[in-house]
């Protein structure tokens, strides 16, 4: 793997933040990390929220564990870390985590909460989703729009077998721009990616 990341909780609750993360993952082209904390205060926020169960919650955390066995980073490795960490007492579980695991990016909404000053010792850097997947698309075009391709069709299944529109690839390429945060150079980018004959077949060479 040429680098490694680790989600921070903020960019999994919004769901099309998390299923475009989750799509850049699958390219194989980083080492995908988190935590349970991690994990679960996505969870309960969700919940709170009343935008899922505990049995939706239980069910996705359930697969992307078994999709990424390795991507749980133990409370053990990183726990008594956690009191030397100098950035945002809320989030210093996410950044000790990083650094028992010397992983590259923090991929998260809340730059403010991991400064520079922060990082920098440990060669961590922090990267908001929309950087953070411009990067991967462009590092990895033809898996990235394999995968992407393959969501969308997981998608669209769901939704018809629940008599919804789901979008056509194009139509959730730009969703991204509108959302907030928005992903503007992701949505740019994985529109113009779409559109290149390139990669209108659905194969990985």
């Amino acid at each position: 793997m040429p680098f490694s990341a680790i989600y921070d909780a903020c960019v999994l609750y919004p769901f099309e933040v998390r299923d475009i993360l989750m799509v850049a993952a699958r390219t194989r082209s980083f080492a995908i990390y988190w935590t349970d904390a991690i994990l679960d205060e996505c969870a309960r926020n969700l919940i709170s929220d009343g935008l899922a169960t505990n049995e939706n919650m239980s069910r996705m955390a359930n697969d992307m564990k078994k999709l990424y066995p390795e991507a749980t980073i133990a409370l053990a490795d990183y726990e008594s870390l956690i009191p030397v960490m100098t950035n945002h007492p809320g989030d210093r579980h996410v950044l000790a985590a990083a650094v028992a695991k010397k992983i590259d990016v923090i991929v998260t909404n809340n730059i403010k909460h991991f400064p520079n000053k922060a990082l920098d010792p440990y060669d961590i850097e922090a990267q908001i989703p929309d950087e953070f997947v411009r990067h991967v698309l462009d590092l990895a075009p033809a898996p990235f729009i394999f995968w992407f391709r393959r969501r969308i069709i997981q998608r669209q299944q769901w939704a018809l077998d629940n008599n919804k529109n789901a979008g056509t690839a194009e139509e959730i390429a730009k969703k991204l721009a509108e959302l907030d945060p928005p992903l503007p150079d992701t949505s740019a980018y994985l529109i113009e990616c779409l559109m290149n004959p390139r990669y209108q077949v659905l194969n990985i060479n």
